[in-house]
């Protein structure tokens, strides 16, 4: 350990494909797993090649919001088009994800 350097490892997850319940409990296992791991200082959803997401996979990514705000870490989703984008803007969920820097 030192004070004049340190290491953040940040984490992206790329979500490809359709997400409904089938993929609930592994989702939730993947998010949980990265803002829960020590050595990450961030999670990012990369939604970029999620073609379908369900409100049960949404449930799965505010579960994990929920865990990286109490863990004070920054959790993003970013790349979201199309009908994901569009059912995440309505029920409020890119409100509430932190905005990755520019």
């Amino acid at each position: 350990m030192n004070d004049h350097y340190s290491i953040a490892r940040a984490v992206v997850l790329r979500l490809t494909g359709e997400f409904d319940m089938d993929a609930r409990a592994e989702l939730t296992e993947a998010v949980l797993s990265a803002v829960g791991a020590p050595d990450v200082a961030e999670v990012t959803l990369d939604l970029a090649t999620t073609t379908f997401l369900d409100s049960e996979a949404m449930a799965a990514v505010i579960t994990g919001m929920n865990a990286a705000r109490v863990a004070g870490k920054p959790f993003h989703l970013v790349n979201a088009s199309g009908s994901v984008r569009r059912v995440l803007d309505i029920a409020g969920v890119l409100d509430l994800a932190d905005q990755p820097a520019p």
